[in-house]
């Protein structure tokens, strides 16, 4: 391949009537092919810069929404985690609520549970009283016989 410099060096033979006329066409179709090669290549070159850049920007595109995804994301999971907070909070509340009901609702279980024992330990008492009465009556009653 020709350098800018060998052409610019090129010197042809003097002839009478000038330059070697085959010798200066022979050099001149090198330069074309050369210079064509040269062409093709650029344009060859400048399509693929053409197809890289179309490339690159189709991906920095691509980054641009996975980012904008990303952030859809984050911000997604977090009124996720938000609302799942909130509702385990709920859960909680409810819970501590119902637990209060039913320690109450033991309480007065308890409680009432306790007044029958007492009714019923009184009741007890009256019975022995009674059978005790009735004995003593009893007994009373056989010693004057």
């Amino acid at each position: 391949m020709l350098r800018p410099i060998d052409i610019q060096n090129k010197e042809f033979e003097k002839k009478i009537k000038g330059y070697d006329c085959n010798e200066v066409d022979d050099f001149l179709d090198a330069v074309i092919a050369d210079y064509e090669r040269l062409w093709k290549e650029n344009s060859s070159l400048k399509d693929k810069i053409g197809m890289l850049t179309e490339a690159v920007e189709r991906y920095k595109l691509m980054e641009v929404t996975m980012r904008q995804s990303l952030d859809v994301a984050k911000q997604s999971a977090e009124e996720t985690r938000k609302n799942a907070q909130l509702e385990a909070d709920g859960i909680i509340a409810k819970a501590k609520l119902d637990a209060t009901h039913l320690a109450k609702q033991i309480d007065e279980e308890h409680l009432r549970r306790h007044q029958e024992m007492l009714s019923v330990k009184t009741q007890v008492e009256n019975y022995k009283s009674r059978v005790r009465a009735m004995t003593d009556g009893l007994l009373k009653a056989l010693e004057q016989i």
